[in-house]
């Protein structure tokens, strides 16, 4: 074949394959844009489907929660048939049972030395429930024991009171001196600001420093909480 004539059939076949190509990659993008396009759909119905799983499955649990609230309301948390709130509050607590047929809910006393105020709640079935609280100094001697005060914030400090018996009894090497008593509307504000604040500073009402006196921790501000939140369910004032 002639150079020439060679020449004429490679200018041919450029000339050719020039337009094919660009129509090659005019079909791929456009095919590209469909695939996307399509994907992009199939995500969205995907996305759509699963938060249309996720309202149906909030939308029950609302109906279950408006239900368990309505009953609750109506006649008081059954002792025999406590709600999952109800369980999970009490999972660390003590239960100890009464002659009269009430249950006390309460958390172990505290074997370190120092002072502390621990509220409990007797429940007595339906809707009467008792808030309570135990106020202890635990040490090798005997003090002035009345009560403590409470540091709770900048500006807010509470005073827990003996309003009734201080009592004492041996304790290990040590002693142990409390009261009980039925909160009153003051023993309930500061324990109330006390389980929300979750920081503060417990310590004896009397002049100077003294070793007892200590920090809040995070953990008994909790316990302190889970009991209240426990005596308004109860009580059929909270929402469980």
């Amino acid at each position: 074949m002639g150079k020439f004539k060679m020449i004429a059939i490679l200018v041919l076949i450029v000339g050719i394959a020039t337009p094919l190509g660009i129509v090659a990659i005019q079909h791929y993008q456009e095919t590209k844009a469909i695939v996307a396009e399509r994907q992009e759909k199939e995500l969205q119905e995907k996305l759509a489907a699963i938060e249309a799983k996720e309202q149906q499955e909030i939308a029950e649990r609302k109906a279950h929660w408006a239900e368990q609230e309505a009953k609750t309301l109506k006649s008081g948390i059954k002792d025999d048939k406590p709600d999952e709130v109800l369980r999970g509050l009490t999972m660390q607590m003590e239960e100890r049972h009464l002659d009269s047929g009430g249950t006390v809910y309460y958390y172990d006393r505290p074997t370190e030395s120092g002072i502390f105020v621990q509220p409990y709640v007797v429940h007595n079935g339906g809707t009467d429930a008792q808030l309570w609280v135990f106020v202890c100094h635990i040490g090798q001697n005997q003090v002035n024991f009345t009560g403590v005060d409470l540091q709770l914030s900048d500006d807010k400090e509470f005073s827990i009171k003996a309003r009734s018996e201080v009592k004492e009894l041996p304790d290990g090497d040590g002693i142990i001196q409390f009261f009980n008593q039925v909160v009153d509307k003051n023993d309930e504000d500061a324990l109330r600001y006390m389980g929300m604040s979750g920081v503060g500073k417990i310590f004896m009402p009397m002049p100077g420093e003294s070793n007892d006196d200590r920090y809040l921790t995070a953990h008994e501000c909790d316990r302190v909480q889970d009991m209240l939140d426990l005596y308004d369910i109860l009580r059929g004032k909270k929402k469980t």
